[in-house]
């Protein structure tokens, strides 16, 4: 039995009269670890876009609750994924990304394995006693991709991605149509000193927007907000402006929207107006009080304009940080004891662009996800 108290399946199901979860479950360890399994070791977890790994040979790496990924095109123009582990000692295999030779060599003792997981071969093992090369393989996670995106999988019984998502990448392709063919432009990584869902909750609500992101309030139109939730999915929409301080853009533009979609567990994906480029944020959990995050903006032009270099420095050096100071001091905020424990979730009757029914729905998923050992 875990060392944590469970909540009820139908915990914050009730949006209009929801409190958050309790403060324990973003800074206890045992709840951390029963997620690591419950939700993580479970779930399709984006972990980059498309065009990271479209060249035969290329691979990217990442690190998910403490497990090292790798995801490699092959030379047979196949996506896999695997542990980034040797099955001979342990040692890991490959870091970072690039594009990898025909052969990955492990850097301890020289085994080598085609991008197949298949052993290549391994020093001195035709003179090993019963030596079984079937069974050195490398070991093997789900992968898929999905709306012009990188998604694994450590259970290898799970549906697909759409079985989870049902419905996102249909309305995520009619948000930016040019998905498929976006470009990593900028990438900013922070180990955040928060849990997980605490960056979650900041995502899922507007309720802030207007005190702390004076720039993108002055651009998006809370007044013609709305969040709709989808399942496994949500979907914040807004009409926009052109603004000095945030997205700059001409009025004349056909769709002059915002689309924000939230998937479970942890990554959210950001439409811009304009619809021809995108922000992502990828949470990868370390531990229950700090988050590896990705912050990614994409471009159609791998050539970036000036007025692109600029829209990244706001995100670097103004938006990003406003968000990532709030979740910080709602980290430390919730070991207070000042804190009651539990926060009122302000979800209004007409789910208006400040109401935080997002947060009471996510919540819900939570309390289910912790009742499924």
């Amino acid at each position: 039995m875990n060392d944590f108290k469970r909540l009820p399946a139908d915990f914050c199901a009730n949006a209009d009269e929801a409190f958050t979860i309790p403060a324990n479950f973003y800074t206890k360890a045992a709840v951390f670890e029963h997620e690591k399994e419950a939700i993580f070791a479970r779930s399709w977890i984006c972990v980059g876009h498309r065009s990271e790994v479209a060249d035969n040979n290329a691979y990217i790496t990442r690190d998910v609750i403490g497990e090292s990924i790798i995801v490699v095109r092959g030379r047979d123009s196949v996506l896999r994924a695997f542990y980034n582990v040797c099955p001979h000692r342990g040692h890991q295999l490959l870091s970072g990304s690039g594009k990898a030779k025909n052969v990955i060599t492990c850097p301890y003792h020289a085994w080598t394995f085609k991008l197949d997981g298949e052993l290549a071969h391994a020093r001195n093992c035709d003179n090993v006693v019963n030596f079984d090369k079937e069974n050195s393989t490398l070991v093997q996670l789900r992968v898929e991709e999905y709306a012009g995106f990188i998604f694994i999988n450590m259970d290898m019984e799970a549906g697909s991605v759409e079985d989870q998502l049902p419905g996102m990448q249909a309305r995520m392709r009619e948000a930016c149509a040019v998905i498929d063919d976006l470009h990593l432009a900028a990438r900013f990584v922070s180990d955040t000193p928060a849990n997980w869902k605490s960056i979650v909750d900041n995502y899922l609500e507007c309720y802030h927007c207007a005190p702390a992101h004076p720039g993108f309030s002055d651009s998006v139109d809370v007044g013609q907000y709305s969040h709709t939730m989808h399942g496994n999915w949500t979907l914040q929409y807004g009409l926009a402006k052109p603004s000095e301080q945030s997205f700059k853009f001409d009025e004349n533009v056909k769709d002059p929207s915002f689309a924000g979609f939230w998937a479970w567990p942890c990554t959210m994906f950001n439409v811009p107006p304009g619809a021809n480029f995108m922000t992502v944020i990828y949470e990868f959990p370390v531990d229950a009080e700090t988050t590896l995050q990705h912050y990614d903006i994409y471009f159609l032009n791998k050539d970036i304009t000036e007025e692109q270099q600029k829209l990244i420095d706001w995100y670097r050096e103004v938006f990003r940080p406003e968000d990532l100071r709030l979740v910080e001091s709602v980290q430390k905020g919730l070991k207070s004891r000042g804190y009651r424990g539990q926060g009122r979730i302000m979800a209004d009757r007409e789910r208006s662009g400040m109401s935080e029914h997002g947060i009471a729905h996510f919540h819900n998923l939570i309390a289910v996800a912790h009742l499924d050992d």
